[in-house]
């Protein structure tokens, strides 16, 4: 157990001289400041300081020759360190606009090296081995999968009718969900969502039935595309996918899809996510990587990489 006392000086070389023969070679200054009398009108002002010494309490045994390291107050070490210490009183004594801050860095290292004094010698810790750490590999960008949920809406914006298929497919792998259809698509057996009312009301039946709502958006020809963000947007689907037929041109699926995104974005919505047809009648489908969109469907199944740089 440790304990703590306050102990006063003109200096601090008083203060330490004071602590070793009350409190011996286990005391230990933590904290110092500088108390400075104005006098009156400036005349017979006077400084000192007080410090708190933290004392270690040691059971008490019959005295026997120390086998440990011997404190050597006056050595050349010391020395060198009252003579720093002496050199600061005397800068704290100096007149000055302010009073000097006990937080300064100098003041600070100073008791610092006045408390290690007092205390035992240590061995000098053991220097560290430089070791050439490997450079860390990338963080992998985490396959894309369909939001599950009851009540949860997910969308699938596709040309023509390319939604129809990965939203059936969804559908089926999650054990069921409320396919529905908007936009420019229709199809018989499936309910079309008009706008916000028509996607809250799927979005509560799906609740009773304990589906999610999975919604293929028909976005018409390439030309078309512009004039759909805002509807897309006002269904307020929980995750956005966008599918891409891997069969076309990618210049051309590249200029519909990032103007839709762009629009997209314009409306406070994000594309999460790509389903990808027809992966497996080219023989170039990592052209589809170009759209910086992570891969989570691939004809039907889902994807086991975000990207067809990686096997599928």
């Amino acid at each position: 157990m440790q304990k703590r006392y306050k102990l006063s000086g003109a200096s601090l070389e008083a203060i330490k001289e004071k602590a070793l023969q009350q409190y011996g070679p286990g005391a230990r200054i933590i904290a110092a400041e500088k108390v400075t009398n104005p006098g009156i009108v400036g005349l017979f002002a006077a400084a000192r300081f007080e410090a708190t010494v933290e004392v270690a309490e040691v059971a008490v045994a019959a005295p026997v020759t120390p086998a440990g390291p011997v404190h050597e107050l006056h050595g050349p070490a010391m020395a060198a360190l009252l003579e720093r210490a002496d050199a600061a009183e005397l800068e704290f004594h100096k007149p000055a606009p302010a009073p000097v801050s006990t937080a300064s860095p100098d003041f600070a290292g100073l008791l610092e090296q006045l408390g290690k004094e007092l205390q035992p010698a240590s061995p000098a810790p053991p220097v560290p081995l430089q070791v050439t750490l490997p450079p860390s590999a990338a963080v992998p960008v985490p396959v894309p999968a369909p939001m599950t949920g009851d009540g949860n809406l997910i969308m699938l914006l596709g040309l023509g009718d390319d939604a129809l298929g990965p939203a059936l497919a969804m559908s089926i792998a999650a054990g069921g969900s409320d396919v529905r259809t908007a936009g420019g698509l229709s199809a018989f057996g499936h309910l079309h969502v008009q706008g916000r009312q028509g996607a809250t009301a799927a979005r509560a039946q799906a609740v009773l039935t304990g589906q999610t709502v999975v919604v293929a958006f028909g976005l018409g020809r390439p030309r078309d595309v512009p004039a759909t963000a805002a509807h897309i947007a006002s269904l307020a689907a929980d995750q956005l996918w966008i599918v891409a037929d891997a069969r076309h041109k990618h210049e051309d699926t590249r200029i519909w899809v990032q103007a839709l995104q762009g629009l997209l974005a314009g409306e406070s919505a994000a594309v999460s996510a790509l389903a990808v047809i027809g992966a497996s009648e080219t023989a170039s489908p990592e052209t589809i990587d170009g759209l910086g969109i992570p891969v989570g469907w691939v004809d039907g199944n889902p994807a086991t990489a975000p990207a067809f740089g990686k096997v599928h």
